[in-house]
Order: C-alpha cells, then structure tokens, then sequence
C-alpha cells in the first residue's frame, strides 16, 4: 500500500521518542537529539506523524493537550532546527508507475507491486518484468505511444535492469539490441524468438532476486526525488547478493528508430 501524504510537521521518520532522564527527551539513537522536555511536549511529539497539516495540529493541541503552554510554532522550528522534526516539503507530483510481468514472474513482480503500490490506470513509467527476454514488440510500443518504461529481465544468471528508456530523450532496447549484434551477429536471428510466450521456471537464488528489487525500486526513488537513476541510459545487471551491481552503458544506436524520436 502506498504511503499517506505528508501534509505536516512529523519526527524523524523510524525515530523512537525516548526519555533520556527527568529533564531530557530524546528522538531517535543514530545517534539521537536531545530535547528539553516540558509540560506535554511528549504528547504533542507523539502527535507529529505528518497526516496534521499546522493549522489542525495546533488546534488539535490548545483542545488535548491544555498542559502544554508553550508557543507551538516556536517549538517546532527549535525541533526542525535540532533534527528531530521534518517539515513537509513541497514537491513536484511522483511519477505513476505500473509493474507488468508475465506468467512466469508473479512473485518477483509482488515485491515491487508490495512497495509501489496498485497499479494506476495512466502510469507515467511501466515497468516491465520477464523471465528471459521479453518481446520487442511490446518494447517498441511503447516508444512509439512516448511512454517511459523499464525492462527488468530474469535469466538463467542474472536479473538485467534497464536501459530505463523516456522515447525520445534516451536510448531505448533496441540500441541495446543493436550494439549486443555488433558484437554478436547471431543476435539478431535471436530477437524474433523471444516474441514466444513461454513459461519458464526461475532459478535465481532469493538473496539474488532481492536485491534486484532493491535495484528496480532505486530506479524509482531516484525520479521522485529528482536524481538521475543509474539505469538511465545504461544497463544494470545484479548476479549476486553481496556484489556491486554490473553496469554497461547503452549508447544511441545510428541504425534505431528511437533516433527518429530524438531528432
């Protein structure tokens, strides 16, 4: 289920509130702040779990909480001085995003559907999920319809994750494709095969797959928050649980049709 909107002040997400002695309170232990505690601040600390925007928190306060007499304002800008309180950010709307899989790749899809959230109907990424190489021909409509997708491959090795393609602006899997020929001729005679719907038993080991969801789910805290995912542009490969990922850069390939979007 996704998260609820932050519309107020709130602690320091998995922040414990804690007393430190008679006089002190602390927010969490990494490595905490002190605070100095007074007539039902703990009460009022409690209270801060971002669902209250300020105008209904300081209501909610002067009605049940009539110990606490100091200014709240004050004391909340002290808090987000110190660290121990965040206030909400404004933020541009997070992209939807959609997780598609086929017969063969239900549970690993359910990690990303669990911390994603339900599908939307007009997904602003689609994330595409396939034990071995997924059909061109859903790939390429996507860039054809301008929609942002990323493939998220499970083979007999590894998980593959990207190229993270947004048609027109970068490059797609068939640039992939193409550079995979150049080096590989067989290649192409290949890519009409996986065209075949198949069901296919996975043998990845669970700390494998794991950390691939890791990998997909950074893919998309990174466009909520501004920051260039890694698989932009590139190919992100996880083939254990301890190692650093492999990364392959995906350049334009002359010979796509992705070109003719980005002119």
């Amino acid at each position: 289920m996704a998260p609820s909107p932050i519309r107020g002040p709130r602690l320091l997400p998995g922040a414990l509130l804690l007393r430190r002695d008679a006089r002190t309170l602390q927010v969490g232990t990494s490595p905490g702040v002190p605070v100095r505690d007074r007539p039902g601040l703990a009460r009022v600390l409690r209270l801060l779990d971002g669902s209250l925007p300020l105008p209904v928190l300081a209501e909610l306060v002067a009605r049940d909480v009539p110990e606490f007499a100091d200014d709240l304002h004050a004391v909340l800008r002290e808090l987000g001085a110190a660290g121990a309180v965040l206030d909400p950010v404004s933020a541009p709307p997070s992209p939807r995003v959609a997780v598609r899989h086929d017969r063969s790749t239900p549970d690993f899809a359910a990690l990303l559907i669990d911390a994603l959230g339900p599908v939307p109907a007009e997904p602003d990424l689609e994330i595409l999920v396939s034990a071995g190489e997924p059909g061109r021909s859903t790939v390429e409509h996507l860039v054809g319809a301008g929609i942002a997708h990323l493939p998220v491959v499970l083979d007999e090795r590894r998980v593959r994750i990207g190229p993270l393609v947004v048609p027109g602006a970068t490059p797609c899997l068939g640039c992939h494709d193409a550079h995979r020929a150049a080096a590989d001729p067989g290649w192409r005679a290949l890519i009409p095969q996986f065209e075949r719907g198949r069901l296919l038993a996975c043998g990845l080991a669970p700390g494998v797959l794991l950390r691939a969801a890791a990998e997909v789910l950074h893919q998309v805290h990174c466009l909520r928050n501004g920051a260039r995912p890694p698989a932009l542009g590139r190919v992100v490969s996880v083939t254990s649980p301890h190692d650093v990922p492999e990364v392959e850069d995906v350049p334009f390939a002359t010979d796509c049709a992705c070109r003719l979007l980005a002119a």
